[in-house]
């Protein structure tokens, strides 16, 4: 894979188990390809949670997976479901959970995620900041 910095790359993965470990092999391909290896590992673990949680929690039949480099010195990772209706919402896990963590690794990682609703689908996005020498 060869792609400009400038440019979004987007990726379509079927709503399957499969969809968290391919979203995260593209994420860190992407990021590799523009030299930005120091969010590499952050980026992965971002785009895992939100895939996780679009495949968990909507009846989409894809996730799409948008990366794009931002002028404000970021890397943007943008998870798509057809579900605008169900908003993720960082909770408190209780403490032997074995999940419920996920956006709030999210929140410690990232300089600021949202959502953003439109008529028929919803963005779930992370910006990752990349140091100014990258």
């Amino acid at each position: 894979m060869t792609s400009a910095p400038g440019l979004p790359q987007v990726r379509v993965l079927p709503r399957q188990l499969c969809a968290a470990p391919d979203a995260r092999h593209f994420v860190v391909d992407v990021l590799k390809d523009w030299g930005l290896v120091s969010v590499l590992d952050d980026a992965a673990m971002v785009v895992t949670e939100l895939v996780t949680n679009a495949v968990q929690h909507t009846e989409t039949p894809t996730v799409r997976i948008i990366v794009r480099r931002m002028p404000s010195s970021a890397v943007r990772v943008i998870v798509i479901d057809k579900h605008p209706d169900l908003w993720p919402a960082l909770q408190p896990a209780k403490p032997l959970a074995s999940g419920g963590r996920g956006l709030a690794l999210v929140d410690a990682v990232t300089r600021a995620w949202g959502c953003t609703r439109l008529p028929r689908e919803k963005y779930v996005w992370a910006d990752l900041e990349v140091p100014t020498d990258a």
